[in-house]
Formats: structure tokens, C-alpha cells, sequence
């Protein structure tokens, strides 16, 4: 496997492969009044829709969605690896392994004022990775991935408030347990493990991933639940019960096979048990990506990679209360990330170098500005 596919499939799956030191945030740049709500009240509106991070894996740009559903012709230069996240008012860009930083910006002011809507920006350790947020208030939890720590920080200015060591958690030999997503729910922060170890030739070794259980306030640890399957990527909470989508162990053409060793997971809090509730054999493979509105999530399977190294992959729609399962047709690369907001699904397709919508019946294509970069994730208000 040559660099290039090495480096793809690695953004793909949300890995970064080095090995890391303690990472903390230090405060480092203030660029204007923090007059947004940072406790993201659902009936705050914002003048965008939603916002598009583009990369070519070797630069990278952050672009919006207007109300019309149109991209923005204007964009701001990030990262190429860069993450963007919102809270319903704020939009923050995590800059991921080799820049390492956290960016709050006012999307109220993207349109008009262009770098000058940029709040504050703290810079992370060396190879911190930030990876996710999930928001408490005005403070968030933030998901380190190559880190052996989670942070806690203030939203209103991005200094840490509190810290969780998690390397107990790793693999043998591994500093750290290696995060794959967060989210929080009713006060309690749940934290999913992928917890692999790499050797030398990139040979990697997956155990069962693990689920740990804090407090969200005091970030006291409550409880881990082993999973039953391999390699985790995403965490859903719908209506208090918890589930989690599982990639499990790449094959030899470096995507996923259709078996019982992969799947969607719903764990049992309580019990303290997990167990596959629909596997990679009804799925057709491992579960890349997942977002979930209500009781149905869209699920992208990993199905290996074609002889540009562009990822190839299905999109399925899955109803977690009846367990059915649906193909969606025509979408092959769901890399550049999905949302979903009230039934309208969004993908980031690199197949089609472009964000394409889907509302259950047809897809839209929306058009992208001359010069866009393909996308690699989107997130909505």
C-alpha cells in the first residue's frame, strides 16, 4: 500500500497513526468580543445554513451554505485535515494532526467579514489530533485522539476548565487509547475507544473497542462497557438508548467484509453489555460513518478503495426500531461526511466532488463554486 492510499484511507476511517505525548490546550490568541450565545438555545437562528470544509488532502477551505441552499463563493483557508462543528449558534474548526488547533468563529459574519469573524483560536499540544466536540453549556468536552487525555473547555473563550487522563485505556505499548467520537446526553459524556496498535509496516492491531461512561460535569469516570465487535467509528443517542456503528478490521483490499464480525451495536447501560443489533452481513460491510435523526440513521459501508484510491462505499438506510435495511442508490463515496436536519440528509460526496442532498424520494445536487475544493465534512445549524 503506497502513502497516498495510506494517508486517504487513514482521514477515511478517522485514524491518525503516530504515537503521541500528553496534550494540553494552551490559550493563545483572542480576536474579538464573544457576543454569541455559547449554550446554543434551539430557537437561535443564524444568517447560514449550514458550513462545507473542503480539502484536496493538501490544502484546505471552509466554505457556507446560504439560506437559498446556496455555497458561498468566498471561503477561508484552513488545515487540509480540519473538522468543523457547530452548537446550533457557533461554528468551531478542529484543525486536526499536523496544525492542532481549535477555532470558534461567528457565522453571522463569514459573508461579510471574512477572517474577521474568527472569535478566538487556541493552539493544542504537537499531534494533540482534536477530533470532536460535545457541548455542556457554555463549556465543551474535546475529543484528543492521539492525546491520553479529553479536555474540558470554555466556550466563551476557549481556556480548559477541567481534564480526564484515558490512558489506562490504551493498547498495550499505545499512549493513547485512541478516541473515534464523543457525545453527550442528559449529563452523562460518552466516550468511544477504537484502542488499535500499529507496528512499523502499518500492520494494525485491533481489539474489541471500548465505551467509557462519565460525568459530564465533574468528569468523573462511571463505568466501561466492552463492545462486541472491532474498530468503532460512530456513537448515536436516540431517546436515551445508545448505539454504536463499528467499521471492524480492514480486508486485503483495504475495505470491509460482509460478516457478523462488524456492524450496528446497541448497548445496554444498565447491564453493562452490548450487543449487534443489525451486523455487517444485513449492512453489507462496516459502518464508516453514521448520522441518525430519530430512529432512522444513514449509514456509509466501506467497501475498499478504486485505483485512484477514491474511497468506494454504499449508503444504506436503516430503521432502528424495525432493524430493516435500504439501499439508497446513487451515491458511491460519502468520505467528505454526512448531516442531517429534519429529514433532509446532506452527504459530502467525492465522487461527485460536490454536497448532494437527499430527502427520502430524490437527490440534489448542489452546485459548487468554481475552484471548490471536494468536500470533507459538513456540519449544520
Amino acid at each position: 500500500m503506497n502513502k497516498m492510499k495510506k494517508n486517504v484511507i487513514a482521514s477515511v476511517a478517522k485514524q491518525s497513526f503516530a504515537a503521541l505525548s500528553i496534550a494540553s490546550l494552551v490559550f493563545m490568541t483572542a480576536c474579538g468580543d464573544d457576543s454569541s450565545s455559547s449554550s446554543a438555545p434551539e430557537e437561535v437562528e443564524v444568517s447560514v445554513a449550514g458550513v462545507v470544509f473542503g480539502s484536496d488532502y493538501k490544502t484546505g477551505e471552509l466554505r457556507w451554505i446560504d439560506k437559498d441552499g446556496e455555497i458561498s463563493k468566498k471561503s477561508l483557508s484552513f488545515h487540509q485535515d480540519s473538522k468543523v462543528v457547530t452548537n446550533g449558534a457557533d461554528l468551531y474548526v478542529l484543525e486536526r494532526k499536523g496544525a492542532d488547533n481549535i477555532t470558534k468563529i461567528d457565522p453571522d459574519k463569514l459573508e461579510s467579514e471574512g477572517k474577521k469573524a474568527v472569535v478566538w483560536q487556541v493552539s493544542l499540544d504537537d499531534d494533540a489530533n482534536p477530533t470532536d466536540m460535545a457541548f455542556d453549556g457554555d463549556q465543551a468536552w474535546v475529543a484528543l485522539q492521539n492525546a491520553d487525555s479529553l479536555v474540558k473547555i470554555s466556550t466563551k473563550d476557549g481556556k480548559v476548565k477541567k481534564s480526564i487522563k484515558t490512558g489506562k485505556f490504551a493498547y498495550e505499548g499505545e499512549n493513547s487509547p485512541y478516541v473515534a467520537d464523543i457525545e453527550l446526553d442528559d449529563g452523562t459524556l460518552y466516550v468511544l475507544f477504537q484502542r488499535y496498535t500499529m507496528d512499523e509496516n502499518w500492520v494494525t492491531t485491533y481489539p474489541k473497542g471500548l465505551l467509557a461512561i462519565y460525568d459530564a460535569s465533574s468528569g468523573d469516570l462511571k463505568d466501561t462497557i466492552q463492545l462486541k465487535t472491532k474498530n468503532p467509528s460512530t456513537i448515536a443517542i436516540v431517546d436515551g438508548e445508545v448505539y454504536v456503528a463499528t467499521h471492524g478490521e480492514y480486508n486485503a483490499a483495504s475495505g470491509t467484509d460482509a460478516d457478523s464480525k462488524r456492524g450496528i451495536e446497541k448497548v445496554n447501560v444498565s447491564k453493562k453489555k452490548s450487543e449487534v443489533m443489525i451486523s455487517g452481513e444485513k449492512l453489507g460491510g462496516g459502518v464508516a460513518s453514521m448520522v441518525v435523526e430519530d430512529e432512522i440513521a444513514y449509514v456509509a459501508i466501506n467497501l475498499g478503495y478504486d485505483e485512484n484510491y477514491a474511497a468506494v462505499q454504499s449508503l444504506k438506510k436503516v430503521n432502528l426500531s424495525s432493524k430493516k435495511v435500504e439501499d439508497i442508490d446513487g451515491f458511491t463515496d460519502m468520505s467528505g461526511s454526512m448531516a442531517i436536519d429534519d429529514g433532509l440528509l446532506y452527504v459530502g460526496d467525492r465522487g461527485a466532488s460536490a454536497v448532494v442532498t437527499w430527502n427520502g424520494k430524490k437527490k440534489n445536487t448542489i452546485k459548487q463554486p468554481k475552484g471548490a475544493l471536494p468536500p470533507y465534512n459538513i456540519a449544520l445549524f
